[in-house]
């Protein structure tokens, strides 16, 4: 997906320029980017170069944000601003996963099947949680509905929610997933309220 923005960036940054304001609306409402970048975009002067920063996060995000944001692209609400990026939007196919040619000369895959959180569980949920520990306090900001989701002690959420930043909530949280039931239920709820991140992590697994 990152090579499909690449090879097309000129273009992306002609058509998306024309208004780069409402496109930063839908960015912003569907999560791909912090909302601290999307103020700097904000603030930034010069329609071509927020369309330029623009897409050099979403480059550097990964291939599932590439994918997110050329799915939203497609969105109806979205690209009848953008007349030239409709017609070309409607032949990328984001499905479509990277390819290399081995020694043989067939095609061979280099990037694994796309897979969807909520519809795809996994076999230790503990231990999924406990490799990505670090990545989910870092960038779990959805805590406090999450926390309503799980069926802990009051006394366990009461020192959650007392804790002063996300970061230190989520933390606290992960220590009292002991057993796999409490680790099935969180993922669930991660998987609802913070579902790009879970997405990203999943592929990565």
């Amino acid at each position: 997906m990152a090579e499909i923005i690449v090879k097309n960036k000129l273009n992306l940054i002609k058509w998306l320029s024309s208004d780069h304001v409402i496109l930063l609306q839908h960015v912003q409402v569907n999560q791909l980017i912090p909302t601290a970048q999307y103020r700097e975009l904000m603030d930034m002067t010069g329609k071509d170069r927020v369309v330029i920063k623009l897409l050099d996060i979403i480059l550097g995000k990964g291939e599932n944000v590439c994918r997110d944001f050329l799915d939203l692209l497609k969105n109806d609400d979205v690209n009848e601003l953008y007349p030239e990026l409709r017609g070309w939007i409607k032949t990328v196919d984001t499905k479509e996963t990277a390819t290399m040619t081995g020694q043989s000369g067939t095609k061979v895959s280099n990037q694994k099947p796309y897979r969807d959180c909520e519809h795809r569980p996994i076999q230790d949920y503990q231990k999924f949680l406990k490799k990505n520990l670090s990545l989910l306090v870092q960038n779990v900001k959805n805590i406090d509905p999450i926390i309503d989701d799980l069926d802990l002690h009051d006394e366990s959420v009461a020192n959650m929610r007392v804790k002063p930043t996300d970061q230190d909530k989520m933390r606290k949280l992960l220590t009292c997933v002991n057993c796999e039931s409490i680790a099935k239920d969180l993922f669930n709820a991660l998987c609802k309220h913070e579902r790009r991140l879970m997405n990203e992590l999943l592929n990565s697994y």
